[in-house]
């Protein structure tokens, strides 16, 4: 319960800004949409490509701001001496984060594609058969990208969380700290994800081709029917296998847990030194 009304709380607070952040990236997106066939061909998805990585290198500044005004004016000494777990405070922070920055990025992704579908439709010789497996593909990739866009902003907020918390319990080099923190739990997991991929088991390892990832076999038969195939770039698409590793998916995940609930007791117990 303590969680859902700190959860409420950042809605709020935040609210307006979100609001007033979507209706300028649809506009942005109308805008765009209205150029095509004005402008360089290309132009409008690029535009929206772009604002993507911006959005994305967004969320991982502000998500060592997110514990920004609790440490500043001392808001988490008044929640804390309420019956609030620090697990609530960081919980409803990263969630916010997650739902703020999730909603950016991914309703960006809607929009590039819809763009990208606009363009498309304006290629000659793109035929009604090539343009409806395009966009199979298009909405295929958008729809199994979901998941790992959500599972690495939830990474980056739990590691710029905890390294600000963690840089926020001592007085001097605070920044040091944090990044000492946030630099040193990155590369451990890093290290301990490639050793365990090295010895974990071949049904450990959750494989797709980009071919399946990209209905490859209706693109490709929109092509051969338009004489326009290419075998390269068939035996490519084909060739190329993307996946995960499950062991070292789980070293990630249980050190993010670990560092959430360290920054919650750091939170709860630590004073500034």
């Amino acid at each position: 319960m303590n969680f859902i009304k700190l959860y409420k709380k950042e809605f709020i607070k935040d609210c307006k800004s979100f609001a007033v952040t979507l209706i300028i990236m649809t506009a942005m997106m109308l805008f765009l949409y209205s150029r095509i066939g004005y402008w360089t061909p290309g132009i409008p998805t690029f535009i929206l490509a772009v604002t993507i990585f911006g959005f994305s290198i967004a969320a991982f500044i502000s998500g060592f701001d997110y514990m920004g005004d609790e440490w500043e004016h001392n808001n988490h000494y008044l929640m804390l001496s309420l019956p609030v777990r620090g697990r609530d405070i960081l919980g409803a922070k990263l969630a916010w984060f997650i739902t703020e920055f999730g909603t950016y990025i991914l309703l960006l992704g809607a929009y590039t594609i819809v763009v990208l579908l606009g363009e498309a439709r304006e290629i000659d010789m793109i035929n009604n058969a090539l343009y409806s497996a395009i966009t199979v593909a298009a909405w295929r990739t958008y729809g199994i990208m979901v998941l790992p866009v959500l599972y690495v902003l939830a990474t980056t907020g739990v590691l710029a969380l905890s390294s600000y918390t963690v840089g926020s319990t001592v007085k001097r080099f605070k920044f040091w700290v944090g990044a000492v923190s946030f630099i040193g739990s990155a590369g451990v997991f890093f290290y301990l994800s490639n050793k365990v991929m090295e010895i974990s088991s071949a049904w450990m390892h959750v494989e797709m081709s980009l071919g399946n990832i990209l209905a490859w076999q209706q693109i490709e038969s929109a092509l051969n029917s338009a004489n326009v195939a290419n075998i390269n770039l068939a035996s490519f698409v084909n060739n190329v296998v993307i996946g995960i590793d499950m062991l070292a998916l789980l070293i990630w995940t249980a050190g993010f847990v670990g560092l959430f609930f360290i920054a919650s007791w750091l939170l709860e117990n630590v004073v500034e030194v």
